[in-house]
């Protein structure tokens, strides 16, 4: 099997990140309008247009400017956060929410095509750089998605489900 280092050469951390805000472009753009329909037919009909677009419209700007800060300073400490509370909630724990809210409502649900084709792959090489890189052990990085998947849980089921 390949390494990483023949796989992507000298592709660095600071630069792979500026794939984060392209793909989350994408993926609102794969989502917009029909998120909302699916979200109001299987999760809660109270869910708005508006609600989408707000929360839509700040992970853009969160991802660009998410990026900006990691690119100029990456640290540790900060890339342990990147992965805890925007990349790991909004991106790889976005992707495998689309792949079961499919599977689930037995209806594609918007995202599922960037989640699977965009967001599992960059989460995969964004994490594998920053080990690399010596910015996020294994055990960190497990520790960070851990936190990532309980924010998500909370995130979509007090924002989509409307459950807490």
């Amino acid at each position: 099997m390949p390494s990483l280092d023949t796989t992507f050469g000298l592709l660095a951390f600071r630069d792979a990140l500026l794939l984060f805000p392209l793909a989350v472009l994408l993926h609102v753009l794969e989502e917009w309008p029909g998120f909302p329909a699916w979200a109001r037919r299987f999760a809660s009909p109270r869910y708005s247009d508006r609600a989408y677009l707000v929360t839509h419209v700040c992970a853009v700007a969160l991802a660009l400017a998410t990026t900006g800060l990691l690119r100029a300073f990456p640290k540790p400490g900060l890339v342990i956060a990147f992965f805890a509370l925007c990349f790991g909630p909004g991106v790889f724990c976005n992707a495998l929410f689309h792949t079961g809210a499919s599977l689930w409502s037995r209806r594609y649900c918007p995202g599922a095509l960037t989640g699977l084709a965009l967001y599992l792959p960059l989460s995969a090489l964004l994490a594998a750089l920053a080990v690399r890189e010596g910015l996020i052990g294994v055990p960190a990085l497990g520790c960070a998605l851990g936190v990532a998947a309980a924010f998500h849980v909370l995130e979509v089921g007090h924002n989509v489900f409307e459950r807490w």
